[in-house]
């Protein structure tokens, strides 16, 4: 009797290990990531300030447009932006020539007037043709820890202010191989400053200063919107 006993106690433990094994069974393997070939970028929402993707834009390079909110009228904008290092800011090409590279990581979309609009001789007063070396008020460069720094003026305030909800110009990030990144990896975008020229900016009357156009003389803190990227 006692030996049955035993018997059936034995076969009860193993039905227990046979049935605790199951429960620790080793999970499928993770599939392996899949290497990344282009960036997809989604627009911020709102309208006010904001980087959105223009129609150039490639499965390689994102190009955005800097708009700003519909009826505020500006001379120029400035901002600063820093992305992951697992992309870079690419140039733009001239549109004169557009094999030939402008090195400026900034496109002027022809929104503001950054020449002389009426030049003339300086002893006649005669007008004179434009002048291809005329300066504009331009510039771009990308410093260290991959921050872009970007500015475009009106030079000419003969000219009035423009609307800003409209692309004032562009910038341009391109997909790095060398990255290496997997598909569906966050980039992180943020907008470190950024400044506009409001319209009536140095409108002074008659030569006479008023302390409300002294605090009106100086470039206006905004906030600029940035949408989501992503390597695909």
């Amino acid at each position: 009797m006692k030996k049955r006993s035993s018997l059936f106690a034995g076969l009860l433990l193993g039905l227990a290990f046979a049935c605790g094994g199951s429960h620790t069974s080793t999970p499928p393997p993770a599939p392996p990531p899949v290497p990344a070939q282009g960036l997809v970028y989604t627009d911020p929402t709102g309208t006010g300030w904001r980087l959105v993707k223009d129609a150039s834009s490639t499965a390689t390079r994102v190009v955005l447009n800097l708009v700003g909110p519909a009826g505020l009228k500006t001379r120029g904008a400035g901002f600063n932006l820093k992305a992951d290092a697992t992309v870079r800011f690419g140039t733009f090409t001239d549109p004169a020539a557009p094999t030939i590279s402008t090195g400026w990581p900034i496109k002027d979309t022809g929104v503001f007037e950054l020449r002389n609009s009426d030049p003339r001789d300086p002893y006649t007063g005669d007008p004179l043709p434009p002048d291809p070396q005329d300066p504009i008020l331009l510039a771009g460069a990308v410093k260290k820890g991959n921050l872009l720094s970007v500015g475009i003026f009106q030079k000419d305030r003969r000219i009035g202010a423009k609307d800003s909800a409209q692309p004032l110009c562009q910038i341009a990030i391109e997909f790095d191989a060398a990255a290496k990144l997997s598909a569906k990896d966050a980039i992180a975008l943020s907008i470190l400053k950024a400044k506009y020229v409001p319209e009536d900016l140095g409108a002074f009357n008659g030569g006479v200063t008023t302390w409300e156009m002294l605090a009106k003389g100086h470039p206006v803190d905004m906030t600029i919107a940035v949408g989501s990227l992503h390597a695909n």
